[in-house]
């Protein structure tokens, strides 16, 4: 009798966090925040499936730092009559980021949200088996129902962060491979006089450099001026720091690997 009155308050509560959840989503979207503290059930279900979700917030979080944090910036240039378009990657704090790290970055980024997707999909067979244990805890269901029932929205939203973040990274390699394509190969070959060395080197590590069939109605000296002023701003910016582990020398194709998955790729997103 007891666990059937236990199983009807778990059945209220969950209705009632439902309707919260539902009210305050419509208000807001904000990021949903797991506050478990580490407290055991001494059920081991339960306490298995609080540990994995728990576990996945964190590589989400960890995921989102880690690769949500590079951006595209992309400028012009004008060489007598040739218009030339330079692309680099800079970080939050508006460093550049060298070609092979990005590349790193790239592959990383897909790699890891392949293994938090699966880890995701464990732990959402378990969701159900852990909300049917609660009456088990006999009054301490009351305490852990908050974060059992909780644990397919932290799956849900955690799923939705690091297929967005994935996708950002499909858009910026798209964007990426094409300047690679048919970039060239030493910025000294484009016949800019007056760079510094550290331009050059900054132009020939972080730069995809291509000439574009662009024209522009601006004066010489307008020209000249904007020019100059694209390559102070590349001589004011510091270079992110070398790290050997963290660089690739070869660009992945990102989409090809989520094809062979079976994701069809849509605005830079994959979706089953």
């Amino acid at each position: 009798m007891k666990h059937i009155l236990i199983a009807l308050m778990m059945l209220t509560l969950g209705s009632q966090m439902q309707v919260l959840a539902q009210k305050k989503g419509k208000k807001d979207k904000k990021e949903l925040k797991w506050d478990w503290d580490g407290t055991l059930s001494k059920n081991a279900d339960i306490d298995n499936y609080l540990r994995t979700v728990d576990g996945l917030y964190k590589k989400v979080q960890a995921y989102k730092v880690d690769f949500d944090v590079y951006t595209i910036k992309e400028d012009t240039i004008y060489l007598g009559d040739k218009t030339y378009a330079l692309c680099s990657m800079r970080d939050a704090n508006g460093n550049l980021v060298s070609r092979s790290r990005v590349n790193w970055q790239f592959a990383q980024a897909y790699s890891e949200s392949g293994k938090i997707i699966m880890d995701m999909t464990e732990a959402g067979a378990m969701s159900a088996s852990a909300a049917l244990t609660l009456p088990q805890l006999g009054w301490d269901a009351l305490k852990f129902a908050k974060y059992v029932k909780g644990g397919p929205a932290v799956i849900s939203q955690g799923l939705s962060v690091i297929k967005a973040i994935r996708g950002r990274c499909i858009r910026n390699s798209r964007v990426w491979k094409a300047m690679k394509d048919g970039a060239i190969e030493d910025v000294s070959s484009i016949g800019y006089e007056g760079l510094t060395s550290d331009v050059v080197s900054k132009l020939n590590e972080c730069f995809y450099i291509k000439e574009i069939n662009v024209e522009t109605d601006m004066s010489l000296e307008d020209i000249i001026k904007h020019n100059e002023d694209i390559m102070a701003e590349i001589d004011s910016r510091n270079v992110l720091p070398e790290d050997k582990s963290k660089e690739l020398n070869e660009m992945p194709d990102l989409e090809a690997e989520l094809e062979k998955e079976g994701f069809v790729i849509i605005g830079g997103f994959g979706n089953t």
